[in-house]
């Protein structure tokens, strides 16, 4: 967003200004926010508690305008923020519909309307570059050497991408074969094996390179719940480990590694 606007964007939990030792935020309609117009992007995955949050801290004078797609997952925490009030015909609504010219050369985005229309989308081999491809498996085993070949050598080899910075592998679930955990740790061993700077902590493994995800909200560091990051130092000595997020450093004692889980591959949802 800020690239796209100019403008400096922020999380919700950062615009309100959370408090790390209360829990709420300092920002509410004691302490307004100071602006005029306020656009929320992502709108799908905000939770009836937070939009709450964010509402009571618009001041009375500003505009908003919520952007998002009700067709994106739901959010994580209770409600439908999104879908409620495009259903309410309280505000003005406006649905993008058309397919533009630059967007249609995207078979992502076809295959997406085609799939809300209820058409499977064409899972034929492209006869050019796409940005879409279907790689059909049989089997979990499969799959799972099929999905490591194209992290670590097709795609960086065919686009250029970085194996660990630039490709996320997206799971429907955590468990079985192709899971999100069974699929971190194999992709794992594929991308960054561990050397002695490792720890092994709550049924994982990190090591300088991996990357990593936060699980909870940790307002004290300032890291939430879905940010990843990449580990750019394990010391036992110190019994720390510091990982980078958003170029910004972050130190985990090792017992508090119950906050962090591999990336490479995630749940959907997550």
């Amino acid at each position: 967003m800020t690239e796209a606007t100019g403008f400096e964007a922020k999380t919700i939990h950062r615009l309100l200004e959370v408090d790390p030792r209360g829990g709420g935020f300092k920002r509410g309609d004691d302490n307004p926010l100071e602006c005029d117009l306020l656009v929320v992007d992502e709108a799908s995955m905000v939770d009836v508690l937070l939009m709450q949050a964010l509402m009571k801290a618009v001041p009375d004078r500003a505009a908003v305008l919520i952007v998002g797609d009700i067709d994106q997952l739901p959010s994580v925490g209770p409600g439908q923020v999104l879908a409620d009030i495009i259903s309410s015909g309280a505000v003005p609504v406006v649905r993008l519909t058309e397919v533009f010219r630059q967007a249609a050369k995207s078979q992502i985005i076809v295959s997406a309307h085609r799939i809300n229309d209820g058409v499977i989308p064409d899972l034929r081999k492209p006869e050019a570059d796409s940005d879409f491809y279907f790689v059909e498996a049989n089997d979990p085993e499969t799959a799972v050497g099929r999905i490591i070949e194209l992290v670590k050598t097709r795609i960086p080899r065919r686009f250029g991408l970085d194996s660990i910075h630039d490709v996320q592998v997206l799971c429907p679930m955590n468990r079985g074969g192709v899971g999100a955990r069974s699929l971190n740790i194999e992709l794992q061993k594929a991308l960054n094996p561990a050397n002695d700077r490792k720890v092994e902590r709550f049924g994982w493994t990190f090591a300088p390179g991996d990357k990593v995800m936060q699980i909870e909200n940790d307002y004290d560091k300032e890291v939430y719940n879905g940010d990843i990051g990449y580990v750019t130092n394990v010391d036992p000595d110190e019994a720390e480990l510091t990982a980078s997020f958003d170029e910004r450093l972050v130190t985990y004692g090792f017992g508090e590694l119950d906050t962090l889980v591999p990336a490479y591959a995630a749940t959907i949802h997550r």
